[in-house]
């Protein structure tokens, strides 16, 4: 049988080699993850949240769902997020057909004006 060339010792070195590198990186890739979770877990146990969150967080929740005066003067009052969502349900149920969108701005206005201007330089010269 011919070898073709073929030299058997290089071949088997080569892909031993390889299993044996492959070996290495795939255990040192683990080393490095259980050691970056090691440390991910110490850093979550140190971890406070700032006492100033809490109550900032009571804060806005009250905020949005209490009755309150805003402006004593103007007349205006906050009311709960719930409550306001009911009442402008209830506001569009009521109304027949939805006001109509806006006209679209005619051509030259779109172009905010850089039109026009450039043709009364034209006109100009």
């Amino acid at each position: 049988m011919a070898d073709y060339g073929i030299q058997l010792g290089k071949v088997v070195f080569v892909g031993l080699l390889s299993v044996v590198l492959t070996v290495d990186v795939v255990m040192g890739l683990q080393a490095l993850y259980y050691w970056q979770l090691d440390r991910v877990e110490m850093s979550e146990d140190l971890y406070q949240p700032p006492a100033k969150l809490e109550a900032l967080l009571a804060a806005q929740g009250a905020q949005l769902s209490d009755y309150r005066m805003v402006d004593a003067k103007k007349g205006i009052v906050a009311i709960p997020i719930g409550r306001a969502m009911e009442l402008v349900a209830a506001e569009l149920a009521r109304s027949e057909r939805p006001s109509p969108p806006p006209p679209l701005p005619k051509r030259e206005e779109r172009h905010l004006g850089t039109r026009p201007q450039a043709e009364e330089n034209r006109n100009e010269r």
